[in-house]
């Protein structure tokens, strides 16, 4: 992983870690313990996921595919489980949760996003010189 990307990672996360706080200062009855948890939730499996696929770029196409579409379905899961689990353990906070994971997931799905277009133009760039 390039210092680049942790850097981008880190700040992401941390603007994102206080925004969370805001809920507790302007409606404290809306904050949840686990919103500003959900930023290092999403953090780390953005840099294990970007790991994973960027390491799967210097082998072949096959593996880079097999890599790609086998991490996408594996961190979709492990969302899947902790919406269920969360959602069944406290149903009173489902639904504030849920619009929370769901902010969280679309902004990293974007920043992981362009994070690996930029890898892939770095690294066009880098085999045509």
């Amino acid at each position: 992983m390039s210092r680049s990307y942790l850097l981008s990672l880190a700040a992401t996360t941390l603007a994102l870690v206080l925004v969370a706080f805001v809920p507790m200062w302007l409606a404290p009855q809306s904050f949840i313990v686990a919103m500003p948890l959900l930023p290092l939730y999403f953090a780390a499996l953005a840099a294990l996921q970007h790991l994973l696929i960027t390491r799967a770029m210097a082998r072949s196409p096959k593996t880079f595919v097999q890599v790609f579409l086998g991490s996408t379905i594996g961190v979709l899961f492990i969302h899947l489980v902790v919406l269920a689990l969360f959602l069944m353990s406290r149903p009173l906070e489902g639904r504030r949760f849920l619009i929370a994971f769901c902010i969280g997931y679309a902004l990293y799905l974007v920043f992981e996003t362009v994070a690996l277009v930029r890898f892939v133009d770095r690294e066009k760039k880098r085999r045509l010189q």
